[in-house]
């Protein structure tokens, strides 16, 4: 079962969009979560963003006991200390990732399709790296890094034949 749980102000409805994309992409059960709340400790008031490895020490501590994994949504500018920003970051030993909404939007429109293939693609990127998927050289594979919008939107959510192959064998562990 993979939990969804909105991090901060993100409402649950929210969340609805990505959870046919999830069963699909991930064969699993998919819930919504109670929400978690923001913590104060993540937020860099110098950068003005809030440091997604945080998020991912509060997720995991909110994880429950049959939750495969946990994947918290936020709506804030993330960054880890080496770069100037990240759409997410996962923890396989912990198996919770986030992403954000933030960087998603199109000249600020946070609706459409678009979006949500965004959104889609960067839940299911960071989920890949909770089950311990590396970052990929096809640029087409979800896998792949994005440093922008353009190359979020020309990846999409879909795995190459590789890590699909390496999702199955990594999820078919005990």
């Amino acid at each position: 079962m993979i939990a969804v749980a909105p991090v901060g102000s993100v409402p649950a409805v929210a969340l609805s969009p990505l959870l046919p994309v999830l069963r699909e992409t991930f064969a699993a059960e998919v819930v919504i979560a109670p929400a978690v709340p923001l913590p104060a400790a993540a937020y860099d008031g110098r950068r003005r963003q809030h440091n997604s490895t945080v998020l991912l020490d509060v997720l995991a501590r909110a994880r429950r006991p049959g939750w495969d994994r946990l994947l918290g949504v936020a709506d804030v500018d993330l960054f880890v200390p080496e770069l100037n920003f990240v759409f997410g970051e996962g923890d396989p030993n912990r198996g919770v990732a986030v992403f954000s909404l933030h960087r998603l939007r199109a000249e600020g429109n946070g609706a459409g399709e678009l979006f949500a293939r965004r959104a889609a693609t960067e839940a299911v990127h960071e989920l890949g790296h909770s089950y311990g998927l590396a970052h990929c050289d096809d640029r087409g594979c979800v896998m792949w890094f994005s440093n922008s919008l353009a190359e979020t939107d020309r990846k999409g959510p879909r795995f190459c034949p590789a890590h699909a192959a390496e999702l199955r064998r990594l999820m078919a562990r005990p």
